[in-house]
């Protein structure tokens, strides 16, 4: 029983490796995507806001790509929470050292934010014998990432990957004060890539 189990996972994987062997695993024309729910961490509040997130990235050259990424704010681990909505896009370029199936990246973003703290947060900041300000606004916060990557082929069509963004962003306007958005999040999981062009 065991040498049969052992026999047709052999079977199986021999064409996985074959397929793996002499096809580079990134390179221009190569597109990828992604998505996962990753964590941040507000490094000034001390909390943590859960996203649900993806990104599409496209090699322009061997060791050059370009990546948009996308989070949707799901809601935060403290109570009260600081936000309410803090979806968030950006794009820019990476820069990629490729070892066999391992691909190290960094890069930096720009982006914007969909920033509204929360009305129960806003007055818990206010002084108590002052009579409660209105709401802050929903506003579009600029931002700025700094990011790294790690990728693993494990096959023509997935990757794994790890992925940790720094982001600087400020939220201007609430009536107390403005608010530091500076977040460090963090994204793994299972990735998708096509070549689209040789």
């Amino acid at each position: 029983m065991v040498r049969t189990a052992v026999v047709a996972l052999a079977v199986c994987a021999a064409p996985l490796v074959r397929a793996q062997e002499g096809t580079p695993y990134t390179g221009a024309g190569l597109l990828r995507a992604s998505g996962s729910v990753s964590p941040g961490f507000l490094l000034d509040q001390g909390s943590t806001n859960i996203y649900l997130g993806g990104k599409l990235e496209y090699f322009t050259e061997d060791r050059v790509s370009f990546r948009g990424e996308g989070f949707w704010y799901m809601g935060s681990q403290q109570k009260p929470a600081l936000l309410e909505q803090n979806s968030q896009l950006s794009f820019g370029p990476f820069l990629h050292s490729v070892h066999g199936r391992l691909d190290l990246s960094a890069g930096v973003e720009a982006g914007i934010s969909l920033a509204h703290p929360t009305d129960q947060w806003m007055h818990a900041q206010q002084a108590p014998d002052l009579p409660y300000a209105d709401p802050a606004p929903l506003r579009v916060v600029p931002q700025a990432s700094l990011c790294a990557s790690l990728s693993y082929a494990v096959w023509d069509y997935f990757h794994f990957f790890v992925d940790a963004r720094y982001v600087h962003a400020r939220y201007n306007g609430a009536p107390s004060r403005s608010i530091p958005l500076d977040e460090l999040m963090l994204s793994a999981g299972l990735g998708w890539q096509l070549r689209v062009r040789q």
